[in-house]
């Protein structure tokens, strides 16, 4: 069994005009969405055996965040260019690569790909993952390399929201 967790970056600034896309920080309220979600997923005990994010400063920011209120080592954190603003194929890419290694695996960047993604994943799915939101989806495959498109089963689809 393993399970993918989709989560969408948090709420970020579009303050500074200059910043590069990559560059956007998160605003307080999207770090303060990323501890109540880190406190969310703590409860489904949803701790992940890796961690790769896109390599924006706020998918970046938002599961550092994360990490921090599971445990996790960020610093074992893997960057991936191919989780900004790519299509689902190219991140199930990205997890075919992943064989057998980890059980659990937390993914983090952008919409629209990541919404696309869980809505592919998932036979049934058609919601919008809003900032800071995570898809977790169970897949009966013994490796990564076996994930197909409609093999998942959702788990849990949270949001900021719905605890406020």
């Amino acid at each position: 069994m393993k399970t993918l967790y989709i989560i969408r970056h948090a709420k970020s600034s579009w303050e500074h005009e200059d910043l590069h896309d990559l560059e956007r920080p998160l605003t307080e309220r999207g770090k303060k969405n990323a501890l109540l979600m880190g406190e969310v997923l703590r409860k489904y005990e949803a701790f992940p055996d890796e961690v790769i994010s896109s390599p924006a400063l706020r998918a970046v920011s938002t599961t550092r965040i994360l990490c921090e209120e599971l445990g996790f080592d960020s610093n074992k954190m893997l960057i991936e260019p191919d989780l900004y603003f790519r299509e689902v194929e190219d991140i199930i890419q990205v997890l075919h690569k992943r064989q057998s290694r980890p059980d659990k695996i937390f993914i983090a960047g952008h919409n629209p790909a990541f919404t696309n993604l869980a809505n592919a994943l998932i036979p049934g799915f058609t919601e919008m993952i809003p900032t800071c939101g995570v898809v977790a989806v169970h897949f009966n495959i013994e490796s990564w390399g076996l994930l197909q498109i409609g093999g998942g089963q959702l788990a849990f689809f949270e949001y900021p929201k719905k605890f406020r």
